[in-house]
């Protein structure tokens, strides 16, 4: 009989309690023949490392600027590792530095963790998060509570109490934001516009200062989440483009019609022409996605780092 998957969470407070704690679990699956994954910063994987001796040569290590980079990439690396290996077992240690991300990363943070309770819900894998107690703000060790249902001490999985519904948690957080009055705005109604908004996307992104590469994962990505649009939602679909602290924003709304779905993009889809694939690949694309509707319609918020911003992949590890 199958064992239903893990998600649980430590808290912990010093590199001796990450190290004991992050390296038993992985040791524990390893003497039961399981697959072992850490997808860290450098400093922990080196923790934990040391903590498992010979043992981590069966351990696969991801550093995080790989992983998270954006942060729903995390769930792409671990399907591909269940995926390398079927039915067999696997353990995972998964953490970032939270304290490096923007606001709005931090909001879909709390979307990616929330969600994994429901993504990897009847896959062989049991997920260990980890949050350090001594740099992180109360607000995002919330996270640890509300995202996991069971809390490691010491050895062992504690219940926890205050582990929150995934599906409340995804729908509380499908918020509305209106663009500001002095966004570039652009009347999109026609699939034959989809081109205009890319070159208009390039333009103003290039000009702005964003780096390439930014710029052609951000063109790739609202060109599916407005052809979604188009073809799901309702008249009028536009876009708008701003900055909104340090993030550049390309936000597009349609006329809606239908609630919206909290795991629309967040569950990956089985087939391309699935309605949710769009917002699927543009969580691959930019550092976070926000989608929410209200009486003016579906809004889906897609968000860039601004110029002068680091990604994970620029900063040296924790």
């Amino acid at each position: 009989m199958s064992v239903a998957p893990t998600h649980t969470s430590l808290v912990y407070d010093g590199d001796r309690a990450y190290a004991t704690e992050a390296g038993g679990f992985l040791r524990e699956g390893l003497e039961q023949g399981q697959r072992a994954l850490v997808m860290a910063p450098q400093s922990r994987m080196e923790l934990v490392a040391t903590e498992l001796g010979p043992d981590a040569d069966a351990v696969d290590f991801v550093d995080e600027a790989v992983a998270y980079e954006p942060q729903w990439n995390a769930y792409r690396v671990l399907l591909d590792h269940l995926a390398a290996t079927p039915g067999v077992r696997t353990r995972v240690v998964a953490e970032q530095a939270l304290a490096r991300r923007a606001p709005a990363e931090l909001v879909d943070y709390r979307r990616l963790e929330s969600a994994a309770n429901l993504v990897f819900a009847g896959r062989p894998v049991d997920l260990l998060c980890p949050y350090d107690a001594r740099t992180l703000p109360a607000g995002l060790l919330d996270i640890a509570l509300r995202a996991h249902d069971g809390l490691r001490v010491e050895g062992a999985v504690l219940p926890n109490a205050g582990f929150r519904d995934p599906m409340e948690e995804l729908a509380d957080l499908a918020s509305v934001v209106h663009p500001p009055v002095d966004a570039t705005t652009l009347d999109c109604s026609y699939q034959s516009d989809v081109s205009l908004v890319r070159r208009t996307v390039r333009a103003k992104g290039s000009r702005d200062g964003l780096a390439t590469g930014v710029v052609d994962d951000l063109e790739l990505a609202v060109s599916e989440v407005l052809t979604n649009a188009l073809l799901h939602g309702s008249p009028p679909a536009l876009v708008h483009l701003y900055e909104e602290a340090d993030m550049w924003v390309c936000h597009v709304q349609d006329g809606g019609g239908l609630p919206v779905d909290p795991l629309a993009g967040v569950v990956p889809p089985d087939d391309p022409s699935d309605h949710g694939y769009g917002l699927w690949l543009a969580r691959q694309l930019v550092a976070a996605v926000d989608v929410g509707s209200d009486l003016t319609g579906t809004h889906v918020r897609l968000h860039v780092r601004a110029p002068g911003r680091a990604g994970l992949g620029d900063l040296q590890p924790a």
